[in-house]
């Protein structure tokens, strides 16, 4: 059986990489932010730290360097925030709640929302139903100035992305700058959308009877951001790669994964309240459902465990994830990104999970 994860991983990459958005890198040439309170602060266990420029109506998202500290820009977002009255207020939060819609004060409704402060969220622009066919066209128009009534808004693929992404904790630094920032002011993915085109959709929603997708696509601009796709491996996705590899059969949806891994206990301690299948996973996370894939599920004894002193990084992991990375770093499954950091709460990619289960098909 462990003779076929290479063949296997190799095809699960490729069929991964149709279903997630590809990540915004930084050019050398584009000019520094004034003020990115990110590039001063060192991680605090979270792969993300969110940077709100009200003044440029932008968002950027920064990912971490190879000495732990938030400076590599990652993503930028379009947004509107609050109003004239209706400021949104400036400082560093760490984000708290998320829920998949919110009923607003002004009686619309937003999706995918996350707490920055109190009733301050990121959530999609504003619909007038817990319905995404209900979209307020002239809402997502405004996109870019302010607009809100203190909320950060964004086009539903970015509102969903930082649902998905930033955990519990992830901080964010509310502020005003002359420049957007490293990766600049993104456009919005339909510049303006008509009275004849309007058809109750945000033109960025991934979901497949979007009746964007098909109006993008024939006007060659490609279908809605459900193309583009991302780097990271979800929790739901692993399942799946798991359940593959164990050679039983007969599921064939998402839910029916992380149901079969709940059920042989791979996930212990990761499914709380602000768990998502749909999210990234983490380093951590990954190492320790291969972990118990191969101790409670195969019933395998531990061999080869190491000691995990010399990674910097080490006091950042979750007490379950220790054994499982002991483990793998001894069996050399997982390498640290430099000489003495492991970067544990990063997120996993494709290309991590398929040369992790290479050279898990090799012990």
């Amino acid at each position: 059986m462990r003779k076929k994860i290479t063949a296997f991983a190799l095809s699960l990459l490729s069929a991964l990489l149709l279903l997630t958005p590809a990540l915004q890198t930084a050019s050398a040439s584009q000019p520094k932010e004034d003020y990115i309170a990110a590039n001063h602060t060192k991680s605090n266990g979270k792969p993300y730290y969110l940077m709100v420029n009200r003044a440029q109506s932008t968002v950027t998202v920064y990912g971490l360097d190879d000495s732990g500290y938030y400076t590599v820009p990652v993503k930028a977002m379009i947004c509107s925030t609050g109003r004239k009255g209706h400021a949104t207020p400036t400082g560093t939060f760490s984000i708290g709640g998320r829920w998949s819609w919110v009923h607003m004060v002004d009686d619309s409704y937003g999706q995918y929302c996350t707490q920055i402060k109190g009733n301050i969220l990121f959530h999609s622009v504003c619909y007038t139903k817990k319905d995404p066919s209900t979209l307020m066209t002239e809402e997502y128009n405004g996109l870019g100035a302010p607009a809100s009534l203190g909320c950060v808004r964004l086009q539903t693929i970015d509102a969903k992305w930082i649902y998905e992404n930033c955990a519990q904790g992830t901080k964010v630094t509310v502020y005003d700058g002359a420049s957007p920032g490293p990766l600049g002011k993104p456009e919005r993915l339909v510049s303006y959308i008509s009275d004849d085109q309007a058809n109750g959709w945000d033109p960025t929603d991934p979901r497949k009877n979007n009746p964007w997708h098909a109006i993008l696509a024939a006007n060659g601009e490609g279908a809605a951001p459900s193309i583009p796709v991302p780097e990271q491996v979800s929790y739901a996705q692993v399942c799946q790669a798991l359940y593959k590899l164990s050679g039983e059969t007969g599921l064939t949806h998402s839910s029916e994964f992380v149901t079969w891994a709940t059920r042989h206990r791979l996930l212990d301690d990761m499914a709380e309240s602000d768990f998502y299948p749909s999210a990234a996973i983490t380093r951590q996370d990954l190492i320790t459902m291969i972990y118990r894939y191969e101790t409670l599920y195969l019933r395998h004894a531990v061999r080869g465990s190491a000691s995990l002193t010399r990674f910097a990084d080490g006091t950042a992991m979750q007490s379950y994830a220790v054994p499982a990375m002991r483990w793998a770093v001894g069996n050399k499954l997982i390498q640290g990104t430099t000489e003495n950091t492991l970067h544990p709460t990063s997120y996993a990619s494709h290309m991590q999970l398929t040369t992790i289960l290479e050279r898990y098909g090799k012990l």
